[in-house]
């Protein structure tokens, strides 16, 4: 028996609801046969494959104690969970087969519904304590050979015809992962660039990724490290994505599994949708978000009012809140790593990701490719690298949306970092700005980190600053605000992005 309360804990740890989309739990005469403590996970249409190699349709229903094989109102066979030995699935096709010791064997196909169905049959065998899904994967496009179609009386004989392959455990919270990546294993390929490991995905429910089902259109921008692409997935032309590919070698490979590993979807963070590492590469697909990066904005309006420039930098505030609260300094922030939507919201990202620009509050050394202007005097003296920089840089761009330049810019880069070194700021006397602006600036910019705003409470403390006043915070973090810059142009995309045609080399994949 399974409580209501365990049943609904482990779906909200893995953040998945039921999925009965057959509605089986409304048939009477699945009520009939099913235990009233009986919850259903999943229900899907499948083919389930006989002796003869006819294919006939046929409804799977996997709940929290059986699994069900029923044909149209029949129930045909109620299998115990508990009862089932493993699973053999084929890497060429879509078949499967249920092991069943004690009964024959079940033999089914499904191109849609296989992987969810496994998936969700992993979380049963969860609720009923067994040491996860037994999977065989085998490159046979035709299962037959592995299947018993009669009760055997000699079990060993029913278990001598499965597969002679490595049998793999696969448990709900990490399935995912390990069954695209077992599927990826190239079949009887010499070439290594074909073996692709996916890091992350973020479609719970995804469970096949091919390098080759993506289309490179465009390069959009260049970071310090890697090209920039425009793509779209080859059976959904509408779904459009951003890649940012980058050697292995130029990534911190601890902090990328710590960034995914604790990868949550932020308001005003660009969304990772898949990384996937290719031999010595590592691919970074996000969504793909219209109005471009931040400054090209900047350079199309010179400058911001105060009032636009405050809820950009309300956002940016809020966006660098949810990295610190991760343990992690951003460390990169500046108008070319900002993007803005259609509707004028931003999200913090970072072409480059090189090294990911993720830094934890304890050093720890890494090559850093800056921005001079926005980089902490703390940084430039000592090496210090702390979220305090962080409020520092997001000075620097509040200072450069309303003046259109930033306080320290000189052509000559020493002399940059000089004046950074130094703390002087002036603002300009042709630029009219508020002197609680004035003040928030001075107090983000301050030369000593330990005195800079921020450093008691992080963002609590800036949000509390009376700049900020006006501002409905909740209002603004659920996206039911309109914001006082909107992108100009029905073609966003066209005006504030620029596209380069690619070589046929930067077409491929392998």
């Amino acid at each position: 028996m399974h409580s209501q309360e365990i049943f609904n804990q482990l779906l909200n740890d893995l953040k998945l609801q039921t999925s009965d989309l057959l509605s089986i739990n409304q048939e009477k005469f699945f009520q009939k046969q099913a235990q009233p403590s009986e919850l259903i996970l999943i229900s899907r249409n499948v083919g389930k494959i006989n002796k003869r190699n006819t294919e006939q349709q046929r409804t799977l229903v996997v709940t929290s104690e059986n699994l069900y094989n029923i044909d149209k109102k029949t129930i045909k066979r109620k299998i115990q969970i508990q009862k089932i030995f493993g699973i053999t699935v084929s890497r060429s096709s879509f078949e499967f087969i249920l092991h069943v010791p004690s009964e024959t064997d079940y033999r089914y196909r499904s191109q849609e519904n296989r992987d969810i169905i496994l998936y969700y049959l992993s979380i049963s065998l969860k609720l009923n304590n067994k040491d996860g899904l037994k999977i065989y994967i085998v490159d046979q496009e035709d299962l037959q050979q592995f299947c018993l179609y009669q009760k055997a009386t000699d079990l060993q004989k029913q278990i001598a015809l499965h597969p002679k392959t490595k049998l793999s455990f696969l448990y709900p919270h990490d399935f995912q992962l390990q069954y695209i990546n077992i599927l990826n294993q190239p079949i009887k390929s010499l070439n290594p660039n074909h073996k692709i490991t996916v890091l992350f995905v973020h479609d719970k429910l995804k469970f096949r990724v091919k390098l080759e089902e993506y289309v490179k259109n465009y390069i959009i921008a260049s970071g310090s490290l890697t090209k920039i692409y425009l793509l779209n997935h080859k059976n959904d032309r509408q779904k459009v994505l951003v890649l940012k590919t980058i050697r292995s070698s130029d990534i911190d490979i601890d902090l990328m599994e710590f960034f995914l590993k604790n990868y949550e979807i932020e308001p005003f963070m660009e969304q990772l949708e898949l990384c996937v590492r290719q031999t010595d590469l590592i691919h970074f697909f996000f969504k793909f978000v219209k109005g471009g990066d931040l400054f090209a904005h900047l350079q199309h309006q010179d400058s911001f009012t105060e009032t636009q420039a405050k809820y950009i930098i309300a956002q940016v505030g809020m966006a660098l809140q949810s990295v610190h609260e991760k343990g992690i300094t951003y460390g990169d922030l500046k108008p070319e790593n900002i993007l803005i939507d259609e509707q004028g919201y931003i999200y913090l990202t970072d072409f480059g990701f090189g090294k990911l620009r993720l830094y934890q509050e304890q050093k720890k050394q890494q090559n850093v490719n800056f921005s001079v202007e926005y980089v902490s005097p703390e940084y430039l003296k000592h090496g210090d690298l702390t979220r305090m920089s962080d409020w520092y840089g997001m000075g620097i761009l509040l200072y450069e949306l309303l003046m259109g330049i930033s306080p320290y810019y000189n052509a000559n880069t020493e002399v940059t970092i000089k004046l950074i070194c130094q703390g002087d700021l002036h603002f300009p006397k042709g630029v009219t700005i508020s002197m609680e602006c004035k003040d928030l600036i001075s107090k983000l910019l301050k030369q000593d980190s330990s005195t800079r705003i921020g450093f008691s409470n992080d963002f609590q403390e800036i949000q509390a600053h009376p700049w900020f006043q006006e501002i409905d915070w909740l209002e603004l973090k659920q996206k039911k605000i309109k914001l006082p810059y909107v992108p100009e142009g029905t073609l966003i995309s066209e005006q504030y992005i620029k596209k380069q045609q690619l070589s046929d080399d930067e077409r491929g994949w392998y």
